[in-house]
């Protein structure tokens, strides 16, 4: 069972970064650039410890000699006088480290003559002597001063370079993949949207992306950076001095264990919290959704309270999933300690003990591996603490390769052009099922001539919905066929199908925009004069033109002038503006009043004209016309005729008319 998680796991890593490598894999030259860069810091970085040494034993030889040779300026200023004293004599340049020699070529008494100033003891050798060795030390210590400020100014800029350049791919990359995204979700099948909550499919365009943005700005950059810093550290401290790398890399083993561990533990803790995080936006969303119905029922306490168990979900799984990503650090900056402290006491005694080695090498060595100590430790440290973000990232790639992995819609190569229904439409032997084993229709047989309007009725689960699914193709049958004309639609381009096969749903919907974008938008170049045409037909024109910016009013599906019945309107002229051949109607009336009901019928009846429909229908008094009307139960046609021999029967749909008749 173990083996068959670890696969997974393993599977769901490697997916992950085939994901990142499929969308950055354009960007090679750039990273190119950024690995140059990113070398170069390293290798400053790697270097600065042994220039930091070097500075630290060159400063010790200084202060050595200052403090050895008190008189070491006063030295130099009596040579240098001396000097411009013998350039005036001999009419010629002389410099004061040549003092010596020419004072040397010079007659005794001359000779005597300039030493006759000297301090007691003091020989112009002595002088020479004492003023070079100072000024040897001054200048080799401010030449790698300099030389550390260099590179630490070159580190800098290098790590800027490759940052912006990093952040710029990313910024490229992740908008791709929101771009790919979005894509896949219109090519997604309905069953897809049926079996996953909006929140959830939300959850994939926020944290999802969010998380792995922010690991390719952050945590990716900073890991390759820290890898290749390690590795150099490694080969710099082991060409430097073994004994000193050996005490350096010590505790390591123990380090990098405990490491993984507590990474394999925060993977897990991650995964959960993405989950738990998944679970409250669909929640969430849910519950914004249906407020009204919420607020009508007085269930706030209820809405609340699962909110609540939802929420503490998540934050237990945070606080692990945090709890286990923090204890990478301050266990790495523990063993970093542990290592400084072996270096020291194990350094020093090397030192001492190593006849061979001065006091200022051995410090400048001391000194040196203190900092590679944290130049070691600290990619292990930033690669550990980055763990629980390329875990978050990991997880994000492989919930939106999941999404990826979705069948999409099937479409015929070079499927047949649907423009007309000519004969009519015939479905036969239909069977479907939406879960294996749970049979919804069941060899349903409708025949449908051109222009006839069929009304399909039954009770709540019979099927009636399914049968719209599957005539746009949601969904394709699991047996028999539906055929335009002979033809079954599966032949036929799923674009042109569609474009001919008019849907008024249940429940209407307002995209953010003006009232003529929402009637256009099934047909973006339809002129003003066909945009009024179709609400006069719909019995929505005169609200409209009440309006103070008429068709210009500004809407949206939240914030909207319309009544529900006027919603449902302006769904129905969007729909006959698109001029489908044919059209379905699912309960059209089914959320509004008594008078909204008959200006929907009317508008209905407009629609219907002249047009093959397909009317779902609770409220048989909006279906009394239809010239067939199909009785489903159980996913089954019992019953089939006109409203008046239906009626004459005394079957099903008499007891439902007269029930109905009753109640109203």
């Amino acid at each position: 069972m173990e083996n068959t998680k670890s696969t997974r796991k393993m599977s769901d890593t490697t997916r992950a970064i085939r994901f990142f490598y499929l969308y950055l894999k354009r960007y090679k030259l750039q990273f190119a650039v950024i690995m140059i860069f990113i070398i170069l810091a390293t290798w400053l970085q790697v270097v600065s410890p042994s220039l930091l040494g070097d500075a630290i034993t060159n400063l010790t030889k200084y202060v050595t000699d200052f403090f050895t040779h008190q008189h070491a300026g006063q030295s130099q200023d009596a040579l240098q006088q001396i000097a411009q004293q013998l350039s005036q004599q001999m009419h010629q340049t002389v410099d004061w480290h040549n003092v010596p020699e020419v004072v040397k070529s010079l007659p005794q008494a001359a000779q005597d003559q300039i030493t006759a100033n000297l301090p007691k003891g003091t020989t112009l050798e002595t002088l020479k002597t004492v003023a070079t060795s100072h000024a040897a030390s001054t200048s080799t210590f401010m030449k790698g001063m300099w030389q550390l400020l260099a590179v630490y100014v070159a580190t800098g800029v290098s790590m800027l370079i490759y940052t912006l350049l990093f952040s710029r791919i990313v910024a490229h990359s992740t908008n791709r993949m929101r771009k790919g995204l979005f894509g896949k979700l219109e090519r997604l099948t309905i069953s897809y949207f049926d079996r996953h909550q909006d929140g959830d499919i939300l959850a994939r365009f926020t944290s999802d992306l969010d998380n792995i943005q922010n690991t390719l700005n952050q945590a990716l950059v900073s890991v390759i950076s820290n890898a290749a810093v390690f590795v150099g550290v490694i080969i710099q401290i082991f060409n430097k001095d073994v004994t000193f790398a050996w005490l350096t890399v010590a505790a390591s083993p123990v380090a990098i264990l405990s490491a993984v561990i507590i990474i394999r533990q925060s993977k897990k803790a991650t995964d959960k919290q993405q989950e738990e995080v998944s679970q409250l936006n669909a929640y969430m969303d849910e519950k914004i959704s249906g407020q009204k119905a919420i607020i009508v029922e007085g269930l706030q306490e209820d809405s609340i309270n699962g909110f609540l168990e939802h929420n503490e979900n998540v934050k237990k799984r945070t606080f692990a999933a945090q709890a286990w990503s923090g204890m990478i650090f301050p266990l790495m900056n523990g063993f970093q300690l542990l290592s400084i402290a072996i270096v020291i006491f194990g350094g020093t005694a090397y030192v001492l003990n190593d006849d061979s080695m001065s006091i200022a090498t051995g410090l400048g060595l001391l000194v040196a591996f203190v900092q590679y100590v944290q130049s070691y430790y600290n990619p292990i440290m930033q690669i550990s603490s980055n763990f629980g973000q390329l875990q978050l990232a990991i997880t994000g790639a492989t919930r939106l390769n999941v999404m990826f992995d979705e069948p999409e819609e099937v479409r015929p190569e070079n499927g047949k052009k649907f423009d007309t229904i000519k004969d009519g439409i015939q479905i036969e032997n239909l069977d479907f099922e939406y879960l294996p084993g749970k049979p919804v229709l069941k060899k349903v047989n409708i025949d449908v001539k051109k222009g006839q309007m069929v009304a399909l009725v039954g009770p709540t689960g019979s099927g009636k919905t399914t049968v719209m699914n599957l005539m746009n193709r949601f969904y394709d049958v699991n047996g028999g066929a539906i055929k335009f004309d002979g033809t079954d639609i599966r032949e036929f381009d799923l674009d042109s199908l569609r474009s001919n096969v008019g849907i008024v749903l249940q429940e209407s919907v307002l995209f953010d925009g003006t009232i003529a974008d929402n009637i256009k938008f099934g047909k973006p170049n339809a002129t003003q004069e066909e945009i009024e045409t179709v609400a006069k037909t719909t019995h929505i024109h005169d609200f409209i033109d009440s309006l103070p910016d008429k068709y210009e009013t500004h809407v949206s599906d939240d914030e909207s002038v319309f009544s529900v019945g006027q919603k449902q309107q302006i769904s129905i002229a969007r729909t006959i503006l698109t001029n489908p051949e044919l059209l379905i109607l699912d309960e059209a009336t089914s959320n509004v009043d008594t008078v909204t009901e008959q200006q929907i019928q009317w508008a209905m009846e407009a629609a219907i004209a002249g047009r093959t429909s397909f009317v779902i229908a609770h409220r048989l008094k909006t279906i009394l016309n239809a010239d067939k009307i199909v009785v489903l139960k159980d996913g089954e046609v019992i019953e089939e005729g006109n409203h008046h021999e239906l009626v004459a029967q005394g079957g099903f749909y008499s007891e439902l008319y007269h029930n109905q008749f009753v109640f109203e």
